[in-house]
């Protein structure tokens, strides 16, 4: 075998070399991206718990989850806090805007920011599962309330809501 066959050789064998080096880096870069051990990862929720009645109105106790599932402290600067309601006496009808979606018109608690302004934020750590109560009272004239907890990434801005419906009831 001559010296040019070996050299076309080395060049094609290096090529290939190459070629998986390349499609190797780039696949490293899409899992890390998709699996970034970095990221955050949160698993949000909410429930609710009511007392009373007590002088028509009811103690509401919401009660937030967030459970961190990644690899790094998260700081809730804000969690909100919204709260509609329909009156036990109201018939149920459509929200025009979203049919067949139910229309709640009674504003009862409007993008509320549970986290107290002394404290600056509440952060959970990583594989921790952390509870957060706001308490507040609702007229027992109101029977439905739909009620939506948000908050916001820091270093994305993405919104993270989770939403729910209760019946006002002891």
């Amino acid at each position: 075998m001559g010296d040019e066959t070996k050299n076309r050789i080395d060049v094609i064998l290096n090529s290939i070399q190459l070629g998986i080096v390349l499609v190797t880096a780039v696949w490293a870069i899409y899992r890390f991206s998709k699996e970034n051990p970095l990221r955050r990862r949160i698993e949000f929720g909410m429930d609710a718990t009511f007392f009373g009645p007590q002088q028509n109105e009811y103690l509401a106790s919401f009660t937030i989850t967030a459970n961190n599932k990644g690899n790094v402290e998260h700081r809730f600067s804000e969690i909100r806090l919204r709260i509609l309601g329909i009156k036990a006496d109201e018939a149920l009808t459509e929200f025009k805007k979203y049919p067949p979606m139910t229309h709640f018109p009674e504003q009862i608690m409007k993008d509320v920011n549970i986290v107290p302004e002394k404290y600056g934020y509440y952060f959970v750590r990583p594989g921790v599962n952390q509870s957060f109560n706001y308490v507040t009272h609702i007229s027992e004239k109101i029977r439905f309330i739909i009620v939506r907890a948000t908050f916001k990434y820091s270093d994305t801005n993405d919104l993270h809501t989770a939403e729910n419906v209760f019946e006002v009831k002891a």
